[in-house]
């Protein structure tokens, strides 16, 4: 009876939690395929009576005919959305690239070898995972009006490896402390520590490399804190800085919940593609 009862209570708690996070999903998707008189009825409409992709083709500035032939205009705010979605795009990327390069060694290094001071390094690294970004953001404004960075993404992309890479070296830290101790028998084969790495550590270690760049990738795409004071309404803004404008320009409703709809699009695929190295991932404490 005990195994019963807590059975359903998990059951409830994963019903609870799914709803939790696809409820408001599902709510601003909706109303990216409404049209503008079901956005006017209140009550609401619980899902789309003649759902229309419409807002899909405005946020790109292009016009959309509907069934009984009223055009739908195209966003005024579609460069901005364009623009972002490419400045996003570029710094995603190179901020994956980078963390990954930077990481993946620093966290084998951390994870299985032995230095002076390890403890004393290990410990600066959770303090910089610990820091608010809030908190560096007023000294990297200042800094970066002085070198030029500000409006860049150069800059945008150097403020964010300094939140991707404390996170993603801790949390593989612990995840290469977890794999098998091959090192001696490859040093007797003849690798070196480089190819011991290379040829054998990465491979084992795949499933925490894939998580470790979907991670990096999510922190990137996802920086408002950041873009908003050093790049926002300058040709580096980026994606969700952009649909921030939409909020202080009365936009059709559609069209916000269409821009929020093709935010969740790019980190959705990452994830997807990279699912079966994800579920394999197992995480531990990194202290010892």
């Amino acid at each position: 009876m005990t195994g019963d009862k807590a059975t359903v209570w998990s059951r409830l708690a994963l019903l609870v939690v799914l709803l939790w996070t696809l409820l408001p999903i599902y709510w601003f998707l909706k109303n990216a395929f409404l049209t503008p008189d079901e956005i006017a009825r209140f009550p609401p409409p619980l899902y789309p009576l003649e759902p229309t992709p419409a807002a899909f083709f405005n946020i790109f500035g292009i016009d959309y005919t509907l069934v009984d032939g009223t055009v739908r205009r195209g966003s005024g705010q579609a460069n901005q959305i364009i623009r972002g979605l490419i400045n996003s795009a570029i710094v995603s990327a190179v901020v994956t690239a980078v963390t990954l390069l930077v990481v993946l060694p620093l966290a084998y290094v951390f994870a299985r070898l032995d230095f002076a001071h390890k403890n004393k390094l290990l410990f600066a690294i959770l303090l910089a995972v610990a820091l608010p970004p809030v908190s560096t953001l007023i000294p990297f404004y200042a800094m970066y009006i002085q070198l030029g960075l500000a409006g860049t993404l150069t800059g945008l992309i150097i403020v964010t490896l300094t939140i991707t890479i404390p996170f993603v070296t801790w949390m593989l830290i612990g995840f290469f402390r977890n794999l098998p101790p091959v090192e001696r028998l490859a040093l007797i084969d003849g690798f070196s520590r480089f190819e011991t790495f290379r040829k054998i550590i990465l491979p084992l270690g795949k499933s925490g490399v894939a998580v470790a760049a979907v991670i990096a990738f999510l922190f990137a795409w996802n920086e408002y804190t950041y873009a908003l004071v050093l790049v926002n309404g300058t040709t580096a803004n980026t994606l969700p800085t952009a649909i921030s404008g939409f909020l202080f320009q009365h936009p059709e409703p559609s069209h916000l919940a269409a821009s929020l709809a093709l935010t969740i699009l790019p980190p959705a695929l990452v994830a997807f593609f990279l699912q079966r190295h994800i579920a394999d991932m197992n995480l531990v404490d990194p202290v010892r």
